[in-house]
């Protein structure tokens, strides 16, 4: 009762589900455990879908979020570039202004030091005319006093000179000499002073390229480990601000549109009105048509339902079948895993004449069905013929509809047309006068922002002509203080006062100098200030011109948009008359715009009916392929099952060849059989004992020849003892002769085991070098998408790169502007500084040339800012030329990608089949678990024989000890006997030596059996090895064609629920 219970359950659940097919008893635990994996599943995906969609929120708000840390990301970047260059420009002006300034200092030194030199000359020079002075007075005052007085003196004494005393000093005081000298060595000093200066230079020309290598390094160091400002740039919530006011501008163009669309539409009405009549004729007549179109479609539908119960039935007759022939198969399996595992050699020839005999009986009933298979697939393929052609009729007869109903709406859409573009004509004529006003605003900007700059540039001027006049005042008055201090110094003797002139007049002179070169800058800042305003009455004057053309272009305007203004009051007058006349149409249209949707609505209902049809019609194309796979999967088994059979019977004829050469021995070496096989046993496994047996064997010949030595009367036992090893070898041989027989036999199992993997493995390969292909496909479309979007970004950023080119100018001219600021104040500190100090006309003169490089550059800097704004402005023209094309080039690109995701919708449809046709590989799959099963099989038979040889081998090492404990008993016999054949042991001396020979060649003969049979080892671990894979192999693709099998489950329920889940509600 609880079984009956049980499948009752099942079979209403499955009934609910759509599952029609028969249940057994055998199936209701894997139905009832599938059933509820099923359910689990289903709650496990809706509770995974929750979690997902969760998720998504989460990540979308986080983006959100994280939007504004990007912007300010980037905007930092691009800020902290920009100082960094600022502050590599100011170093590198920094450094050429030290290197200046030094160059200046050092020229004033050598000055100073030349200056000094002259007023050292010139206060010797005073100091000599002092002295002469004052001898001069007192040989004047020698000669009042006193009268001439004759002295006598000897012949030989001499006065003293002056020119005697100059001949006595090694140096040479002439000055035509010390002229050249001291011209030579302010030569030398200029010369150093020159080269230091330039040494400078360099350095300050190194320590330049040094800051740009850092800055270098710096920015490439930013770019390699963190991500570019460019690609930050793309991260901002900001960028798309532009293509937001692009597509605000696009709205109200196509709300305009619309309006005109709309005003078009209320005049067709009227045209539509008159053509009313005829359409509802047409449509009566169409609604006939669409009448005997859904009565052929509830028939062909009668028809596609009674087909698909058919179709249903057959393929439960074919599942059927499919489970007899697997059982066939089974036991075929069956019988020749008894035929190879255990069959006696007496019972053998009989056993496989039975099996031969049922084999062919069953590829007789195999190909019988096989046949009728190939039958019934011709019926369907001749059914699906006739579905097809009845599709094509009714698919002509809803063309023809379409066409008739597209032949109506081209009438209505003519009228519309031309009513359209005469309103485009307006919009266009209205569009190029607000461009023309566009463009004389713009002019009439850049007009005003070049007389804001002349203003500028004349307040600068004006500025520095004050300054130039302060200046003159300051220095006049240190003139007349410098002329106060010099009338009110102390008097000094009249001597003296020579040479302060001298120094009053070389000041005066220096101060008359400077006083006419402040003249001269003060002259020509004057007519420089002329120049400006002849430029400005000249810019004036082309401002009132301009004014004057733009007023007549707005008076132009407003006269044609008032004539413009009148047309359309006209036009607004003829659409209220056509409004007035419209409210009859309107219910006519109501009437048959409800008509159509009617139409529309039954139109919708005979569609979704033929989608319908479509759906049976691949389902059936389904049933179809699934056939023809069953069917190769039977060819492909019987084709297994006959390669398997020609195995077993050469199998069984080298079995039946080792059975006729076995009982042809039998009557002699039957314990030599048994021996031989626990030595194949042991030679497989146990390398190691046999060695050590081989070693033992060793040490008994060498045991013996001593015992020979010294017992020289055991010849007749000795050579028992050869015979016996001579026998052992030759029992040996014949046992490699063996193993070498069944190795054979194994590697040609192993070789075929190899081919049945490796077309495997190619059917495996195939299927993968087909997803390749495709994923390939995919990729490459991807990469052209990609490639799309990587030239959309690089123009994005090109125009990015524009405008932060215009921003950089900018900046750089705001720079120049606040340097020509700052040289202004420090022109005014310097005034300031010179103002206080009152030290000499020597420092006067230094600062008048410091003012007049500095006002030099600083023309020059105004000069070549002016350069910068006209080539900026230039270049901002270009660039917009620039990034109009870019927009252009953007939008064509647009429509690209558009095409691209046509052709990638396509290529989905594609990968969709692709996915069917694995679909049918792993059916392939479902084979190679069969044979994989049938390997295991054989490989569980190779270990059951190999235990059998084990056993052997463990019998055959108890006899081998019971053979030891009677050598010993020989041993101890033969001590007896040597001590009466010592007489003969000279004889036996040259029979061991023989013997030691032949012992020789047996050791050799060991050791290449040795390596063969590391070989053979070497070999079965290998196969080993591989069986392992192979298991492992076997593993994986059951999981996987387990997983497969759930996924066609799954699937094929869905399908069912789909298509009887309507009719059992």
């Amino acid at each position: 009762m609880d079984i009956d219970a049980l499948h009752s359950d099942l079979r209403k659940r499955l009934d609910v589900l759509g599952f029609n097919h028969p249940l057994p008893l055998g199936a209701i635990g894997i139905v009832s455990a599938i059933l509820d994996d099923l359910i689990k599943t289903s709650e496990k995906l809706k509770a995974s879908k929750q979690q997902i969609s969760q998720l998504q929120q989460e990540k979308a708000a986080w983006d959100l979020g994280v939007e504004p840390y990007k912007c300010d990301n980037s905007r930092l970047l691009a800020e902290c570039n920009e100082l960094h260059l600022e502050l590599v420009k100011q170093r590198d002006k920094f450094v050429l202004a030290n290197t200046e300034l030094k160059c200046r200092v050092r020229n004033l030194q050598t000055d100073k030091k030349q200056l000094e030199e002259r007023c050292l000359q010139a206060e010797a020079k005073i100091r000599q005319l002092q002295c002469g002075d004052s001898k001069s007075k007192k040989d004047g005052a020698n000669m009042q006093r006193k009268p001439f007085v004759s002295t006598v003196r000897p012949g030989q004494y001499q006065p003293s000179t002056c020119c005697g005393v100059e001949k006595r000093e090694s140096k040479c005081c002439c000055p035509c000499n010390q002229a050249r000298k001291t011209e030579i060595l302010h030569e030398i000093e200029r010369l150093q002073v020159e080269t230091k200066n330039q040494e400078e230079v360099i350095e300050a020309y190194k320590k330049q390229i040094d800051y740009r290598d850092r800055e270098i390094q710096r920015l490439g160091a930013l770019f390699s480990g963190g991500r570019p400002a460019a690609a930050l740039a793309k991260d901002c919530c900001y960028r798309n601000v532009n293509t937001l006011a692009e597509d605000v501008k696009c709205l109200q163009e196509e709300k305009a549109s619309m309006q005109n669309k709309l005003t078009e539409a209320l005049e067709s009405q009227q045209s539509a009105s008159k053509k009313i009549q005829k359409l509802s004729e047409r449509n009566k007549q169409l609604e006939q048509e669409l009448k005997e179109i859904e009565n052929v479609a509830l028939s062909v539908e009668s028809e596609a339902n009674l087909n698909i119960l058919d179709k249903d039935r057959e393929n439960s007759d074919l599942q059927i079948r499919l489970q007899r022939s697997n059982m066939k198969v089974k036991e075929l399996e069956t019988l020749l895993t008894a035929r190879t595992s255990g069959s006696t050699p007496v019972s053998s020839s009989a056993s496989a004449c039975s099996i031969d005999s049922t084999l062919q009986n069953a590829l007789k009933q195999a190909n019988e069905e096989k046949r009728a298979l190939y039958k019934q697939l011709n019926e369907l393929k001749q059914r699906e013929q006739t579905f097809l052609t009845d599709y094509e009729k009714i698919k002509s007869k809803y063309s023809k509809l379409k066409l008739k109903l597209s032949n109506q709406i081209a009438f209505s859409t003519t009228d519309c047309n031309r009513d359209n573009a005469e309103i485009d004509e307006l919009n266009q004529k209205c569009s190029a006068l607000e461009m023309s006003l566009k463009q004389a605003e713009s002019k009439r900007d850049q007009l005003t922002n070049d007389i804001k700059k002349l203003r500028d540039n004349f307040t600068k001027l004006k500025g520095e002509g004050i300054d130039k006049d302060l200046r003159i005042a300051q220095l006049e008055s240190e003139l007349c203080l410098q002329k106060k201090s010099t009338t009110s110094s102390i008097v000094v003797p009249p001597r003296l006062r020579t040479a302060e002139s001298a120094i009053s007049g070389q000041t005066s002179l220096s101060v008359q100098s400077a006083f006419h070169r402040v003249e001269r800058e003060r002259d020509a800042a004057k007519s420089e200030v002329q120049q400006l305003k002849i430029e400005r009455d000249a810019l004036r004057n082309k401002l009132k011109l301009a004014t004057k053309s733009q007023m007549d272009a707005q008076s132009k305007h407003e006269e044609t948009i008032i004539s413009y203004s009148t047309q359309i009051a006209k036009l607004e007058a003829e659409k209220r008359d056509l409004m007035c006349g419209q409210s009859s149409s309107q219910t006519t249209l109501h009437l048959l715009k409800e008509e159509n949707r009617e139409l529309q609505e039954r139109l919708k209902e005979v569609e979704s009916n033929f989608s319908k049809l479509k759906v049976s019609h691949s389902q059936l194309k389904i049933l179809q392929e699934q056939t023809e796979r069953t069917m190769l999967q039977h060819q492909n088994r019987l084709f297994c099952s006959e390669n398997q059979l020609g195995n077993a019977e050469a199998k069984l004829n080298q079995v039946d060849g080792t059975i006729e050469s076995a009982q042809k021995d039998i009557g002699k070496l039957r314990g030599d059989i048994s021996v031989l096989k626990a030595s194949n046993a042991s030679l497989q496994r146990e390398k190691d004992k046999l060695l050590m047996d081989l070693d033992k064997k060793t040490e008994k010949l060498y045991t013996v020849e001593a015992e020979l030595n010294t017992l020289k009367t055991k010849k007749a036992e000795m050579r028992d003892t050869i015979d016996r090893l001579e026998r052992k070898l030759e029992n040996a041989s014949v046992d490699n002769f063996q193993k070498d027989s069944n190795l054979r036999s194994v590697a040609t199992e192993t070789d075929t085991l190899r081919k049945q993997v490796a077309t495997l493995k190619r059917s495996h390969d195939n299927a993968v070098t087909e997803n390749g292909r495709l994923s390939n496909d995919l990729s490459d479309t991807a990469s052209e998408l990609t490639l799309t979007k990587r030239k959309l970004a690089e123009c994005q950023k090109e125009v990015e790169r524009m405008k932060s080119q215009l921003r950089e100018y900018v900046q750089e001219i705001q720079r120049a502007e606040e340097l020509l600021c700052i040289k202004e104040r420090e022109r005014e500190e310097m005034l300031e500084h010179y103002k206080s100090l009152s030290e000499g006309v020597n420092m006067l003169e230094v600062s008048n040339h410091t003012l007049e490089a500095e006002s030099a550059e600083a023309k020059k800097l105004l000069q070549e800012a002016e350069g910068r704004i006209n080539g900026l402005q230039e270049r901002v023209g270009l660039r917009e030329a620039e990034i109009k094309t870019y927009e252009e080039q953007i939008n064509g690109l647009s429509s690209n990608i558009v095409k691209l995701e046509t052709e990638i919708e396509c290529l989905k449809e594609e990968n969709h089949n692709l996915q069917e046709d694995l679909d049918a590989t792993k059916n392939l799959c479902n084979k190679l678990d069969l044979q994989k099963d049938k390997l295991n099989a054989e490989l569980e038979e190779h270990s059951s024989i190999r235990e059998q040889l084990n056993k052997e081998n463990a019998t055959l090492k108890r006899q081998l000890s019971l053979a030891q404990t009677g050598d010993k008993a020989a041993v101890d016999g033969l001590q007896e006997l040597l001590a009466a054949s010592r007489a003969e042991v000279e004889q036996q001396r040259i029979v061991t030596n023989q013997l030691n020979q032949e012992v020789k060649t047996l050791k050799a003969q060991i050791e290449e059996l040795n390596l063969k049979l590391d070989e053979e080892q070497r070999n079965a671990a290998r196969n080993e090895a591989l069986a392992n894979e192979y298991s492992v192999q076997l593993q994986e693709l059951r999981r996987m064609i387990t997983d497969d099998r759930f996924a066609q489950v799954q699937s094929r329920e869905e399908e069912d629920y789909n298509r009887y889940g309507p009719l059992c509600k």
